[in-house]
């Protein structure tokens, strides 16, 4: 028995693959049954497939050849092509292509890959990528920054789409071939070219160049935020260095390392990153020096004082109603109004002092003074008494009586009388004292278009006349007149003046 390992002319075998495949004629049922790679040995795996002659052997062919050999599919589309019976007219077709998987490295990667990858045409159990034919301008193969180039075998070699394009890249020409959007500018991707005979695939990088400069900063995620606050960052990093502890501190048991992220943590607190999305980190100079003081961990009164004069600077600011410095970047028209951007900056000022309020009581005290000098919102503005109160619920209800006045004016004359009805008539308003001083209603349930507006009429016309001074003696809404007539009348008839006069003998007005 040789012994293999022995002899130096032969090559040592470290691992083996069996792959045996069962083929039936078309049509036919086997009872074999397909087996995954396993091992059974240490140098031998093992592996059955089962398969129809014919079409679907070649499919399990090249579906095994792409496995073995790490081969991707591209599949060529739109390439246009004249027709075979009229060379007049042209027709565009796909060529499929077999080449080593690296080509298609970069782009997976990249974020448009979404799309890009389908089933195969050839009716291959495998999927390909597409990419779009782009039409040659030159015979020159231009110097291209590729990351990849790999040799191509269609999968049809006999086809006439597949000979036509082979024929053509011999030639000495290349097709540049770009990823299929629906949108956006085109991208190409991978070149097409012939080197010594041999058609390779190039991969096109697509994103930056490693020979070009580093990308700024300011030019953002994608080029979207380009207004970064970089000079601020750059003193944060300064103001929060971290310096190897020395032997002596190591031996006084204090966590320096905790300690340094509690600090880390406290001066990041609330750091906005972009300068659009902050006020107060733009007018430094105006309310300096409270953000450098409250972020510290204690306080003394000093710092206290500082504070509370930096907030009162503000609101000096506000009532000379002064503008504050806004960043424009990213916005278009005259921006907010200068109330809007007030209320911005004392909302922000607010979250930065009540970030950190809980850390002593002389930081409650900065945000106490902040809230007694911040005017308060509408919607949080009330009063104690219930006089307030009462004002300005009865101006809620004028505001909305006026509004819909003003809807009802609009309306034809149908929709009012449909309205009408459908409200069921006028509803019962509780009856009020008109005077020249109080001219405001209250209403009891719910108020209709027309008590509105017979209140009003009522409200204006009170103060354009005087009220009649028999009206306001009398009980009723009726004033008896020329009572000294009557009194003579009943005096030449005999009658006692105590009396009371019968109904109808006097004169009244009824208003």
């Amino acid at each position: 028995m040789i012994n293999l390992n022995s002899v130096s002319s032969l090559l040592p075998i470290s691992h083996c693959e069996l792959v045996l495949i069962h083929v039936t004629p078309v049509g036919d049922e086997t009872k074999i049954t397909e087996r995954l790679s396993r091992e059974i040995s240490p140098y031998l795996n093992g592996e059955v497939h089962v398969t129809q002659s014919g079409k679907l052997l070649y499919n399990k062919l090249i579906q095994l050849v792409q496995m073995h050999y790490g081969l991707s599919s591209t599949t060529v589309t739109g390439i246009p092509m004249k027709e075979e019976q009229n060379a007049s007219s042209s027709a565009n077709y796909d060529v499929e292509l077999l080449h080593p998987s690296a080509a298609h490295d970069d782009l997976m990667k990249s974020a448009h890959s979404d799309g890009l990858v389908i089933a195969s045409k050839e009716g291959l159990p495998t999927e390909s990528v597409t990419l779009k034919w782009c039409t040659p301008k030159s015979n020159i193969v231009e110097l291209q920054y590729c990351t990849c180039a790999a040799r191509i075998t269609p999968v049809d070699v006999n086809s006439r789409p597949s000979s036509c394009l082979t024929n053509f890249l011999l030639s000495g020409r290349a097709v540049m071939l770009e990823q299929p959007r629906k949108s956006g500018t085109k991208v190409i991707s991978h070149m097409l070219a012939s080197h010594g005979g041999e058609i390779f695939i190039h991969a096109i990088n697509t994103a930056r160049s490693l020979l070009e400069d580093p990308p700024s900063i300011s030019e953002g995620c994608g080029g979207r935020v380009t207004d970064y606050r970089i000079n601020d960052f750059k003193e944060f990093m300064k103001e929060n260095r971290l310096a190897p502890a020395l032997p002596d501190m190591l031996s006084t048991g204090i966590n320096y390392l905790d300690r340094a992220k509690t600090h880390l943590e406290r001066m990041s607190r609330f750091w906005p990153l972009v300068i659009g999305e902050t006020i107060i980190f733009n007018m430094a100079s105006h309310i300096d020096p409270l953000p450098t003081i409250i972020v510290k961990e204690k306080l003394d009164d000093e710092d206290v004082l500082e504070c509370q004069k930096a907030i009162y600077h503000v609101v000096g600011m506000e009532s000379r109603n002064e503008p504050l410095p806004t960043s424009s970047a990213g916005t278009r028209g005259k921006g907010p109004k200068r109330d809007e951007q007030y209320k911005q900056m004392w909302a922000e000022l607010e979250n930065l002092i009540r970030a950190h309020a809980d850390s002593s009581p002389q930081h409650q005290r900065v945000l106490e003074c902040l809230l007694k000098c911040k005017k308060p919102s509408d919607d949080v503005k009330s009063s104690p008494s219930s006089t307030k109160e009462e004002k300005q619920e009865t101006n809620t209800d004028q505001n909305y009586a006026w509004k819909e006045l003003d809807r009802f004016q609009k309306m034809t004359e149908k929709e009012k009388q449909e309205m009408n009805k459908s409200e069921g008539g006028p509803s019962s308003v509780k009856k009020s004292r008109l005077s020249t001083d109080d001219t405001q209603f209250k209403s009891k349930g719910a108020s209709n278009l027309l008590s509105l507006w017979t209140d009003r009429i009522k409200s204006v016309h009170s103060k354009r006349h005087v009220e009649f001074s028999g009206r306001a003696q009398s009980d009723g809404n009726q004033a008896e007149l020329y009572q000294n007539l009557n009194k003579q009348l009943q005096e030449n008839s005999g009658m006692d003046v105590s009396t009371p006069p019968q109904k109808g003998m006097g004169i009244q007005k009824k208003m």
